[in-house]
Parts: structure tokens; C-alpha cells; sequence
């Protein structure tokens, strides 16, 4: 006989249990009287099957619900209605598998009290989603569309909240198989389990009439609040299994009504209630358990470190002079546990000579309760003749009546411990922050008859700062409430109101605290009905929405700022498309960027921004840029640009650009600014021309003949040398005295073009202030090269000057200096000078070589 593949048994497995839990609730979940069932014990299997098992097997998953589900129909009841509801709920668990894969969390560590909110939302919008598919194909019958859809709703999300504890606390193959394995715990369960069965067929498998059904949620508590919560999922579907079947046999309470329809609509309600409870009290005993389990795995660090970084402790009883010391203490001061008897006459073998004084002495004080030891540091020697520096604190233990117990020190080796010490406070600093995370939601329960508290768990503790005792039976649930709010009405009868239209309440509402501060608060309650249609009790679930609000305060009005300061900004301003489809588009533009570029909104928004700042030199930087920001290896660019106008114009903009990534699925974008500095530039290569230039000559000045030369030094290589010829003017003084000073700046002016005419095209001439120039010969062959140039520049200047009202004659002193090895450009340019003035005291008009 071949055998079966593993999907196959997937495949028959669910086909059998599909083809049960359609018999369920076509049969015995069915209520007489409405005609539909209480819930849709399928969908809950459905959705739970696909939540827990890999999506390889959902094919198979689905083939073999949909075969169960269809075999059922066939035998049982064939319907239009019966084959639309087969189809919608295999949409139904389909939609709510997507859901929870993606919205719930994959571990433990990220589950959040907020997530039973998210899964409660997931479950609500698939049923509402198939309960759309179910009425569209089963109207054509004699039910309407708007009753086959609440029909739907009710029962399947219903069944889904019934095992909302287990899809909203994530459990993995490992940890379920753990949680079988702990007998103890499941000794427990069966008791819990058989309590809860017990109760609830009291409740709701008899005539009674004395036990109020909120005993129930006792047993439910106890289950999810300690055997976790497949355990507690169990057991919520077995109460709900014996609270519907005893409610469809006429027993319990809610059989009492007179209306079929309402009598479902309270059991359905009343099981509801029962499931929020499960689920809220599920994830914060799952939220604590895991603190708990924290808190151990950081005391059994915190124990590991004491050893390895050295650390002892010693108790010490000082009447007996008896002392216990730990392992870290034995190992710090190298002594055998087996070999030596701990007491304080021992210890002090071990303190080192010069120190034990100090010890004693603190011991003494100790002893006779004068207060604690003073010696906060000293020496000890090890039994292998090792001396260390240990630190000690210690703490006196009081009996009742403030009398001297016992003395608990610790004894750290300080030179070996620091890290150790980090370490820890690291560590105690984790484990606050966790704890300080784990933040609660207020559940409160109040008696029907005078509103008067009656559940007050510690997430309502923590919110409104009571104990538990000081509110239970004593205040009204209303009294937590913000009175302005009820300008002197009273809100119970609203909220009745609600609650039978509806089957819950939900507002936001203003809520004191116990100090009198306010706070805003998402409020929801359920209650469950009694026989005379009055509420027995509420549950409320209130959520601190405190930081929701302001959040939502600060981002509106975050989002008004930019909006203003984006349409008034006189800088150019622009969001720039990042998505894959459609890179570097224009989304929007002010006016101010418009002017700048030229052109209309329409014909920007119409662009994209390599259009507008790529121009020929730089369109292949701009895109790169912009590929870099799509792929999130850079997130903001800054540059000028060059733009050509369509009218002529040119503009020069300082373009800022920074990259936004808001994640949810929402698409990049750039922030763009574009700062018009085009006067700026004209400005700024004005004054560099000015600050490198003589403004008389037009000459490179001193500060521009340094630079160059410096680099000129930097850069020769063995082709050539660098030299540097010093010029000063003889005679100038005597035309600038008789002809006046605009007849020397003329000359001035002659001569520097004379001097830039005899000299190389690469050479350059600076005019170093008065009547001297310097000339510097990058790149010659020879010494004799720079001298000839200085001759050339001689001759030029030995020609008569024809001035606009006279003639002049001058003439140079000329000194040259060579570069030589280690030469800086002060260095140079001196030795040049000295060569000048040698060459003046030589009678003047000679080039004289600095020859060193």
C-alpha cells in the first residue's frame, strides 16, 4: 500500500475536523428559536489551522475545509444560504491568515498590550469583509442582504474572539509543546478546567437562579491569568460550548427571554464579554510572565558576574563572631571552602598588616551598634601571596525594636571589578527599562445595580493611581470620570442605551486620577443582561490616550507650519518624487521657486528635477545623486547650481536637498530648497578677484604671488626650477614728486604691462605694493634663462614712458633667486630681494643672481 504524503494527511485530517465543526454549528450550536447558531465553531478552526501552520500546507488547509464544509451541506442542508456562508468562510479565514501574518507580532518579545487591539481589528475586518461576500450570494433567497450580514458578523467574529487569546499571544511549536510537558501545570489546568465546567453548568446547565453569572469569569481569570494562553483558549471554548448548548435547551438565564432574537443576542454578548476578559487578562499575564522570566535571567547574570569579577559577600553575627561567607568571597581571598571555618578572627588573617588596625576597629564599632564600618577600602593578602585592593559595604540588619541582628558585607577586588560594576548597572538599567515598558490598560468591572466597582486590576492601578481596595465596592466607576463633561446629567442611561443597541459602549471620555490630574481615555464596555433586560454588570476597558491626542495635536499642527512656511518661504521649495515609477518628479512647488526658475507651476510639475538642475555640466552628477538617495546610501545633498532661463537669464541657486522616508508602505520623497545666490556669486568672485588683485595694475597682489609660488614649489619636478626675479623701480620717486601722484599711478600702470609683455605666457607678474613687482618663472631650464628675462625686462623699461601730460624716464634694479632643495616661498621671494639690493648698490639698472 503506497504511502501518504504529508499534505495529503493535512488534506483528510481537516476535511474530517471541517466536516465536525460544520455539523456543530448547523446542529447543536444552532438556537431553535432564531434559527442560526450562536457562533461558527468552523471559523474559529479555520482561522487558528491557517494562523499556526506553514503556507506550504494552505492549499491543502483550504481543499480540505472546503470538502468538509461542502459534505456537510450536502448531507445535512442544502441551501443557498448554507453554500454562500461556505464560501464566505473560506474567505473569511483566508483574509484573517494574511491579516495576522503580517499585523501580528513573531515573537514573544514583541508583543505588546496594543496588539490584542490589532488582532480584535484584523478579525473584525475579515468577517466584515466575508459577511459583504455571504449576503451578496445568499440574498436571492427569502433573507435579506442586511440579515444575512449581521447574521454572519455576529457569529463569526464570535467564534474568533472565542480563540482571540491564541492569536493574540504568539505561540510557537516549541513553546506549545513545553507547555504540554509541565505535568505540574497541567495538574492545575484540569482543575481550573474542571472548575470552569463545573461553574458553568451550574450557571447555565440548571434552573438556578441564585449564583450570579459573573462567577464564570473567576475560573476563565485564574486560567489566563497562570496556564497561559492555549490553555485558557480551551477553556473559554469549552464554557462556551456548555453556555450555548444549556441556552439552546432552555436552561440558564438568558433562556428566560421571551424573544428568540434577543435571547441570541445576549448569549452572543455575554460571550463576547467573556472572550475580552480572556484576551485582555491573557496578554498581560503573557506581558508578565515574560518580565518575570527577565528579571530571573538578570538575578542569575547578576550572580555570574559577582563571581567573575571577584566579588564576596560575608554575613556576620557580631555577638558570636560567626560568619558565612560566599563562594566569590572564598575565591577572592584564595581560601578553600573545605579547609577553612569562616569567622572574623579568620578574616583577619587576611587583611593585610598595615590595614588591620582600621578593620578591627570598624569591627568594634560594628559591634557595639556605633554605626557602619568607615574603612571603605583596604588590603588584603591572598594565601598565594597576592595583594589586592578590596572595597567593602555593609549593611546592619535590625530586629523588631531597632536591636543589632546580624551584619551583611560585601568584599569587591576593586582592580579587577570596574568592568564587572559597569556591567551590572548596565544590566539593572535593562531591566528597568523593561519593566518601565511594560505599561497596562485600566479593566474595571462594576455591579449592575449601583455602579459601584467590583474588578480593579493593576493596569487600572497603575493608570489612576488606587489600590484596588480602596475603590472596590466603595466607588462608583463613574466617579472617575471628568464631571464637567456631564454638565450635571447623568450618563448611565446613555450608556444603557448603547449597550442594548449595540452590545458594547464605546467613547472617548476625560478621567481624573487620584492626585486630580486629567487625562483622555478610549472607554469601552460590555455588560450582560439579566432576566428582567437589566445590566447584572459592566466590564470597561479604558485606554490612556494621553499621548495619542498630543501626538495628533503636534503633527496637525507640525503639518499647518509646513504647509505655511512652504507656500510663504521666499527660498524656492519643491517635493520631489523618490518613487521607482516616476524619479525625481515635481509634486510641489511654491511661487518663490517658480520665479526663480522662470516658468509656470504647471510646466515644473510637469518636469522633474534633472530638468531643472541638470544642466550639461553637472546632469550626470544630478542623477547620480538622485540614484543614491532612491537607494538610501545617501539621505541629503547639497551643491550649486547653474540654471539657464527660459528668457535668457542666468541664476545660480545653493540647492538643498534631503531625503524623506516615512516607511508604512509610503513611497520616498525629497525635500527640496533652492536659495537664489546669484548676486551672492557675482559678489564673491568679485572679492576673491579683488582680495588676489591689485586694484591699480590689475596685477596678481603680494597674498596671490605667495600662494602661487607655494604651489609652484610643491609641484616642479626635475624637468625645470622655479625662480623668482624681485623688481624695484629707480626714479620713480622723483616722477611721482614732480609729476604728482596721478602721473605715478599712469606710469605704474605702463609699467606693468612693459613688464607682462617681456615675459612668458606662463610666467606671472604680481605688483608687490609701491613701485615693486616680482615676476615668477615657473618651470625654466637653466639660471641663465631667468637672467636673460630680467635683461628683456630691463630693456622694456629703459624706453621713455609717453604719459598723458608728460614723458618720464625710470629704470629697475633687478635681483633673481633660483629655487634650491627645502626652498619655502618667503624664502624665495627674501633671497630675490636681497639680490635686488645688491644689484641697487651696484649702481642700480643690473639683474644681479642671488648665488646660493
Amino acid at each position: 500500500m503506497p504511502r501518504l504524503g504529508a499534505r495529503t494527511i493535512v488534506f483528510l485530517a481537516t476535511a474530517l475536523a471541517a466536516l465536525g465543526f460544520s455539523w456543530m454549528g448547523l446542529e447543536p450550536l444552532r438556537n431553535p428559536g432564531a434559527g442560526q447558531p450562536a457562533w461558527w465553531p468552523l471559523a474559529a478552526f479555520g482561522a487558528a489551522l491557517l494562523v499556526y501552520s506553514p503556507s506550504r500546507w494552505w492549499p491543502a488547509i483550504v481543499a480540505g475545509i472546503a470538502l468538509g464544509s461542502t459534505t456537510s451541506v450536502l448531507v445535512l442542508s442544502q441551501t443557498v444560504v448554507n453554500y454562500a456562508g461556505l464560501t464566505a468562510g473560506l474567505c473569511e479565514n483566508l483574509l484573517v491568515a494574511v491579516l495576522l501574518r503580517r499585523l501580528r507580532p513573531r515573537q514573544a518579545l514583541e508583543e505588546r498590550l496594543i496588539d490584542a487591539v490589532r488582532v480584535l481589528i484584523c478579525l473584525l475586518v475579515a468577517s466584515t469583509v466575508a459577511s459583504v461576500v455571504f449576503a451578496l450570494l445568499g440574498s436571492p433567497g427569502d433573507r435579506t442582504a442586511l440579515g444575512l450580514w449581521s447574521e454572519f458578523v455576529r457569529n463569526h467574529v464570535l467564534a474568533l474572539m472565542l480563540i482571540g487569546p491564541c492569536l493574540v499571544v504568539h505561540l510557537s511549536r516549541g513553546e506549545v509543546l513545553a507547555q504540554l510537558r509541565d505535568h505540574r501545570r497541567n495538574l492545575e489546568w484540569l482543575a481550573q478546567l474542571a472548575a470552569t465546567m463545573s461553574v458553568a453548568a451550574l450557571l447555565f446547565l440548571t434552573y438556578q437562579r441564585v449564583v450570579s453569572s459573573t462567577l464564570l469569569v473567576l475560573p476563565l481569570i485564574w486560567g489566563a491569568t497562570r496556564l497561559g494562553a492555549l490553555r485558557a483558549t480551551i477553556s473559554l471554548l469549552a464554557s462556551a460550548l456548555i453556555i450555548t448548548l444549556g441556552t439552546n435547551h432552555g436552561l440558564g438565564r438568558i433562556a428566560l427571554l421571551d424573544r428568540s432574537a434577543e435571547e441570541l443576542l445576549t448569549l452572543q454578548t455575554a460571550l463576547a464579554t467573556l472572550s475580552l476578559v480572556v484576551i485582555a487578562t491573557s496578554i498581560s499575564a503573557r506581558l508578565r510572565e515574560r518580565a518575570t522570566n527577565l528579571l530571573r535571567q538578570r538575578t542569575q547574570d547578576l550572580n555570574t558576574a559577582e563571581r567573575l569579577a571577584g566579588l564576596g559577600s560575608v554575613r556576620w553575627d557580631p555577638t558570636t563572631d560567626a560568619q558565612a561567607w560566599s563562594d566569590g568571597l572564598h575565591l577572592l581571598l584564595g581560601a578553600d571552602p573545605a579547609k577553612v571555618r569562616p569567622s572574623a578572627a579568620v578574616y583577619d588573617t587576611f587583611v593585610h598588616p598595615e590595614d588591620l588596625p582600621r578593620v578591627r576597629a570598624d569591627g568594634e564599632r560594628i559591634r557595639n551598634d556605633m554605626g557602619n564600618a568607615e574603612a571603605l577600602e583596604y588590603r588584603i593578602v591572598r594565601t598565594d601571596g597576592d595583594v589586592r585592593t578590596v572595597a567593602i559595604q555593609t549593611v546592619i540588619e535590625r530586629a523588631p525594636g531597632g536591636v543589632r541582628d546580624q551584619v551583611f558585607a560585601t568584599v569587591q577586588d576593586v582592580t579587577q571589578a570596574r568592568a564587572a560594576a559597569a556591567e551590572v548597572t548596565k544590566a539593572h538599567a535593562e531591566l528597568a527599562a523593561v519593566l518601565n515598558a511594560v505599561t497596562g490598560t485600566a479593566i474595571l468591572g462594576t455591579n449592575g445595580k449601583d455602579g459601584r466597582i467590583s474588578f480593579f486590576n493593576i493596569g487600572a492601578e497603575r493608570m489612576f493611581g488606587y489600590r484596588a481596595e480602596e475603590v472596590i465596592g466603595r466607588m462608583r466607576a463613574l466617579d472617575l470620570h471628568d464631571q464637567a463633561d456631564f454638565d450635571g446629567q447623568d450618563p448611565g442611561e446613555e450608556i444603557l442605551a448603547a449597550v442594548r443597541a449595540h452590545g458594547t459602549y464605546s467613547a472617548q471620555r476625560n478621567f481624573v486620577r487620584q492626585d486630580g490630574s486629567r487625562f483622555p481615555g478610549q472607554l469601552t464596555i460590555t455588560s450582560h443582561q439579566g432576566s428582567d433586560d437589566r445590566p447584572l454588570g459592566f466590564i470597561g476597558v479604558i485606554t490612556d490616550l494621553t499621548g495619542v491626542l498630543q501626538a495628533q495635536e503636534e503633527l496637525a499642527e507640525s503639518e499647518k507650519r509646513f504647509r505655511l512656511a512652504f507656500d510663504t518661504s521666499p527660498m524656492g521649495m519643491a517635493v520631489v518624487s523618490l518613487a521607482p515609477a516616476e524619479p525625481g518628479r515635481f509634486l510641489r512647488v511654491n511661487d518663490a521657486l517658480c520665479e526663480f526658475a522662470g516658468v509656470g507651476e504647471a510646466v515644473l510639475l510637469g518636469s522633474t528635477v534633472g530638468d531643472f538642475l541638470g544642466d550639461g555640466e553637472h546632469l550626470q552628477e544630478a542623477m547620480a545623486n538622485l540614484v543614491a538617495m532612491m537607494n538610501g546610501s545617501r539621505d541629503s545633498v547639497t551643491v550649486d547650481r547653474h540654471l539657464y532661463r527660459p528668457d535668457g537669464g542666468e541664476r545660480w541657486g545653493k540647492v538643498s536637498a534631503s531625503a524623506v522616508r516615512p516607511g508604512r508602505g509610503r513611497d520616498p520623497y525629497l525635500i527640496l530648497l533652492v536659495e537664489d545666490i546669484t548676486a551672492r556669486k557675482a559678489l564673491t568672485e568679485r572679492l576673491q578677484h579683488e582680495a588676489a588683485h591689485d586694484s591699480l595694475t590689475g596685477l596678481p597682489n603680494r597674498l596671490h604671488l605667495h600662494r602661487q609660488l607655494e604651489r609652484e614649489l610643491q609641484e616642479r619636478d626635475s624637468g625645470g626650477s622655479v625662480a623668482v626675479l624681485y623688481l624695484d623701480l629707480d626714479g620713480f620717486k622723483a616722477v611721482n614728486d614732480s609729476q604728482g601722484h596721478g602721473a605715478g599711478d599712469e606710469l605704474l600702470v605702463q609699467v606693468a604691462d612693459r613688464i607682462a609683455a617681456s615675459v612668458r605666457s606662463g610666467d606671472v607678474v604680481a605688483r608687490l605694493g609701491g613701485d615693486e613687482f616680482a615676476v615668477l618663472c615657473p618651470g625654466i631650464p637653466d639660471v641663465e634663462t631667468a637672467m636673460r628675462t630680467g635683461r628683456r625686462i630691463l630693456a622694456a623699461l629703459s624706453l621713455e614712458f609717453d604719459l598723458s601730460q608728460t614723458r618720464a624716464r625710470v629704470g629697475a634694479s633687478i635681483g633673481v633667486a633660483v629655487a634650491v632643495e627645502g626652498d619655502t616661498g618667503p624664502e624665495l621671494l627674501h633671497a630675490a630681494d636681497q639680490a635686488m639690493y645688491a644689484a641697487k648698490r651696484e649702481g642700480k639698472g643690473v639683474v644681479r643672481l642671488n648665488a646660493r
